[in-house]
């Protein structure tokens, strides 16, 4: 538990998006709002420019609004058209919905039931195996309040790859938690 505490979701730092060969940095702003029950995330890219993501902390809703969310639009258009392109855009929006179930589990400081952990190589991993997906958080390099990086990754089960579909890194360089 003291390790999945020291996950970092609200601050602020640098991060990185990969998407099936595509790469897109950014600087970031991060906070959990209970209030709102929404993970609030603003982007920066340095071409493309600001966006947020309000991400819902009910999985539920995510797979209704994140579709309509420009981080998507502009995540959609780089697929292009590629004969998997449903495909990925359904597997992106199901990323989403993952990382909504972790970080509710997150905000609440319950460790989240659905997921398994390992610990190796400085590596604090969690993962969620379901009959389409494995979805993956790894946290890097922990200092002593909070985790260097964290990278949430999704692998689509029936392909014979090992790389991820999608791949988003935090890089946090204020916690605020």
């Amino acid at each position: 538990m003291s390790k999945f505490n020291k996950i970092c979701f609200e601050g602020s730092g640098k991060g990185r998006i990969e998407l099936v060969g595509s790469k897109y940095t950014f600087a970031y702003e991060s906070q959990i709002n209970l209030r709102k029950n929404l993970f609030e995330l603003g982007l920066d890219f340095p071409i493309i420019g600001e966006t947020k993501v309000d991400l819902s902390l009910n999985p539920k809703e995510v797979s209704k609004q994140i579709s309509h969310s420009q981080l998507v639009e502009v995540l959609q258009e780089q697929v292009g058209e590629r004969t998997d392109r449903d495909q990925i855009i359904k597997t992106i929006e199901e990323f989403f919905v993952f990382a909504s179930d972790f970080i509710h589990y997150k905000a609440m400081g319950v460790y989240p039931p659905n997921f398994s952990t390992n610990f190796e190589n400085e590596h604090f991993t969690l993962g969620r195996v379901t009959p389409h997906y494995n979805f993956q958080v790894d946290n890097f390099s922990e200092n002593e309040k909070y985790f260097e990086r964290t990278v949430l990754k999704i692998f689509l089960k029936s392909t014979s790859t090992t790389n991820p579909i999608m791949t988003l890194f935090l890089v946090p360089q204020a916690c605020e938690k």
